[in-house]
């Protein structure tokens, strides 16, 4: 009997097993994918593109493309919710679609923040919003701009910093970090002096130990502090679950994630699936990135192609002790590993072949 399998979302895991399945197309299976665009971000690439290293169309790959090549079924469209006891998908041009198996890869989001009517506000993600944003206000604000990225993380670090070199040449354009902790918290000592001299060379502000509570059209409001004035905010603070995820009948972790075994298979309901940022591995720590997101994507192929055809599951292997490369604007990297981070051109180069490896795996000629 033909098997339905829902692939929900487009994540770097999906995309691999898009790959899969074109590879090995499983015998009398029906299968689509949901998605709100009909491309996805290689998100590596995003503090490159920018800061003007590349084209935005080098940074995608091509979803529509794909299914094709795999003969699944490609819907331009969100998913409103999803019944698992029910093997019912409800999406967002109002149509239902039954099923047998089900995958989620749907990313994450920022933590919001209370935002007063007027602010403007832009997230990390998704990442055609802030590419739009910035080519806003650099149109309608050509005399000068304040910009706050809000966050603590790589992510905030290296949107600050490709914003500070794409507006090198621009005296009247600040840009500063303001971080609820100090910055780079998690990684090594040395990634945060690494960090706060590349801020210093390219003129990025590091306000440390600054709780944004309330976001205003002129100002962010501080926990215990003095506002600080601002005209455009990216948000780029921890992550936060889709709200999809709370329009399922799911398991979720305490972060909110669907809870997951080691199979990738959700804890309360076996037939469907989840990778990436919105999936939380039973008993590991898996920290949200798309490097893991990447890693995730053969298991999972491997485990729905066999879920299909009744063939034996086997567990993801989650490799802690990965290369991070976090860029610095000007096509300068930090990489670190087992504790030992350093800095340079090289490491650049680095993660410009690695992501650039990554799109052209996927594309078609």
């Amino acid at each position: 009997m033909k098997k339905t399998l829902l692939l929900i979302g487009g994540g770097h895991a999906h995309v691999e097993v898009l790959r899969q399945l074109a590879l090995n197309p499983p015998p009398d299976a029906d299968i689509a994918l949901f998605n709100p665009s009909p491309s996805v971000w290689c998100s590596g690439m995003l503090p490159g593109v920018i800061a003007g290293h590349y084209k935005p169309s080098e940074a995608k790959v091509n979803l529509w493309a794909l299914c094709q090549r795999a003969r699944v079924r490609f819907f331009e469209t969100s998913v409103l919710a999803l019944n698992a006891n029910n093997l019912v998908l409800e999406s967002g041009i109002g149509e239902r679609h039954r099923f047998d198996f089900a995958s989620f890869d749907v990313g994450c989001v920022s933590q919001p923040i209370p935002i007063a009517p007027g602010a403007y506000v832009v997230t990390v993600k998704p990442i055609d919003s802030l590419l739009a944003a910035i080519t806003e206000f650099e149109s309608v604000r050509s005399a000068g701009l304040i910009v706050r990225v809000v966050g603590a993380g790589a992510a905030a670090l290296e949107v600050a910093l490709a914003l500070a070199y794409r507006w090198r040449e621009s005296a009247n354009r600040r840009i500063s970090i303001v971080a609820s902790t100090r910055l780079m918290v998690g990684y090594p000592p040395r990634v945060r002096a690494l960090a706060l001299r590349a801020c210093k060379k390219l003129g990025v502000a590091v306000l440390e130990n600054k709780v944004v509570e309330h976001i205003e059209p002129t100002r962010l409001r501080l926990v215990g502090g003095a506002p600080v004035d601002t005209q455009l905010t990216v948000l780029a603070t921890t992550s936060a679950p889709v709200a999809l995820l709370q329009r399922t009948d799911l398991a979720k972790a305490t972060d909110g994630s669907i809870h997951v075994n080691a199979n990738l298979q959700s804890s309360n309901h076996p037939h469907i699936f989840a990778a990436g940022d919105c999936a939380n591995v039973s008993g590991l720590t898996i920290p949200k990135s798309d490097v893991y997101s990447v890693h995730q994507g053969a298991p999972l192929a491997a485990n729905l192609l066999a879920s299909m055809t009744h063939s034996p599951l086997a567990p993801y292997r989650h490799s802690p002790n990965v290369l991070k490369l976090v860029s610095l604007g000007d096509k300068r990297a930090i990489a670190t590993k087992y504790g030992f981070s350093t800095a340079g051109g090289w490491a650049w180069r680095w993660k410009d072949s690695t992501d650039r490896t990554w799109i052209n795996r996927y594309t078609l000629d």
